[in-house]
């Protein structure tokens, strides 16, 4: 048709497609010929390994450079070892259908052509290194060759998925992926580690194994995956957003309950006052209400070098909670709805360039810490920091928000 150009490859292209194209096709002679045995005589076990991987690969985490890591592989060594690589490939094939056709990636791309080759050969790799374990060992050394061989899978993923595909087609730096490896070295050590567990106890408790398996792997992932969701700051009003990003500053500081229970009551009295620096309206106010919140929020209008008002406070005689309100309020007002709805990079450059003068410098610099915290992205480059809001550890935090970056 007139209008439509066909996409030129490059000669590492073909390179990388053809590779991809290769290994898919090799799959077919590998299983049917000197693929280890498998056997089909577990359909509920197999059953249950199916829904727990659909329900890893609907709530998988993606890291840096678009790839992902999640419990598919530790279920695919689970299946492996319990009834072969042929069972186990249809274990992990059919999530990638179900994810489709769920909302998730496109069914017919080369990614999935990628990920089938991924599978496939890592599933046999797991299959051969697992044929090595002498059947009458002691389960230490069964679970050893479990987790050497789980370790394997992971490193041929790697090289088929971001080596080939996305170092050689898609040009991606290798060197990115190099180190996304040693990222997910040790998260893939400790999921082979809970597979092989699993298929040790296995004998003993059956199905059951599954069950902590999936309590220990799968739906704390699926948790983190609830945790990362973002909601842009635009979609919230002046006080909500005000609210939320008080509650992260207050994390970021390390405040306690009390203290951060004061923040919000100063955010929810300054927000209702709806006054600014007038000394007779906190004359008023202190009157009214003379408790420590009420004096904070009657505070959230002065000048950190004591330029504002109502009484010119400068510096820390200013409440910590007041100081706290005044960043998140600005904060908010550049983001939330009814704002220009910037992003959080040039809020942190507006909230900065008011530090030591209108703003406490420490209390901006959190603002930039939470900010590193959350998953910004460009699709949602404000969005409301869930992660401080759910209480997620600051580790975790940082994990999350760099899978994202």
């Amino acid at each position: 048709m007139r209008g439509l150009k066909t996409p030129q490859l490059s000669l590492q292209q073909f390179a990388g497609l053809g590779l991809l194209i290769a290994l898919v096709a090799g799959l077919v002679p590998a299983f049917l010929t000197f693929a280890p045995a498998s056997h089909w005589d577990q359909p509920l076990v197999l059953g249950v390994l199916a829904l727990l991987a659909i329900v890893a690969i609907k709530h998988d985490l993606p890291l840096r450079n678009g790839a992902q890591f999640d419990a598919t592989a530790a279920l695919a060594l689970i299946a492996v070892a319990l009834a072969g690589p042929l069972p186990a490939l249809a274990v992990i094939l059919p999530p990638i259908a179900v994810h489709a056709f769920t909302g998730g990636d496109r069914l017919l791309r080369l990614g999935t052509l990628s990920n089938v080759a991924a599978y496939g050969w890592y599933t046999l790799t797991g299959a051969f290194l697992l044929e090595l374990v002498p059947v009458d060992v002691a389960w230490p050394v069964v679970a050893v060759g479990l987790v050497v061989a789980g370790m394997a899978q992971l490193l041929v993923s790697w090289l088929i998925g971001p080596a080939i595909f996305g170092a050689l087609y898609l040009g991606h730096p290798l060197r990115a992926y190099v180190q996304m490896l040693r990222g997910v070295l040790p998260a893939g050590a400790v999921m082979a580690a809970l597979g092989a567990v699993t298929v040790v106890l296995f004998p003993v408790y059956g199905v059951l194994a599954l069950g902590v398996f999936a309590l220990i792997a799968v739906l704390p992932q699926s948790a983190l995956t609830y945790a990362a969701q973002t909601r842009p700051a635009g979609s919230m009003d002046l006080l909500t957003a005000t609210q939320r990003y008080a509650a992260a500053l207050s994390v970021q500081l390390r405040l306690d309950r009390n203290a951060s229970g004061e923040v919000d009551a100063v955010v929810r009295l300054a927000h209702e006052r709806g006054y600014a620096d007038d000394p007779l309206a906190h004359m008023h106010f202190a009157t009214v209400d003379p408790s420590e919140r009420s004096c904070a929020a009657g505070h959230v209008t002065e000048w950190w070098n004591g330029a504002g008002g109502p009484a010119g406070v400068p510096g820390t005689l200013i409440p910590l909670s007041a100081r706290i309100v005044a960043v998140a309020q600005t904060w908010a007002a550049l983001t939330a709805a009814g704002g220009p709805q910037i992003g959080h990079a040039d809020a942190v450059e507006h909230l900065e360039s008011g530090a030591g003068v209108r703003f406490d410098p420490r209390v901006v610099r959190a603002v930039r810490v939470v900010v590193r915290q959350e998953r910004v992205t460009a699709e949602v480059p404000a969005p409301e920091p869930r992660m401080h809001h759910l209480g997620v550890p600051a580790p975790l935090r940082r994990a999350i928000a760099a899978a994202s970056a």
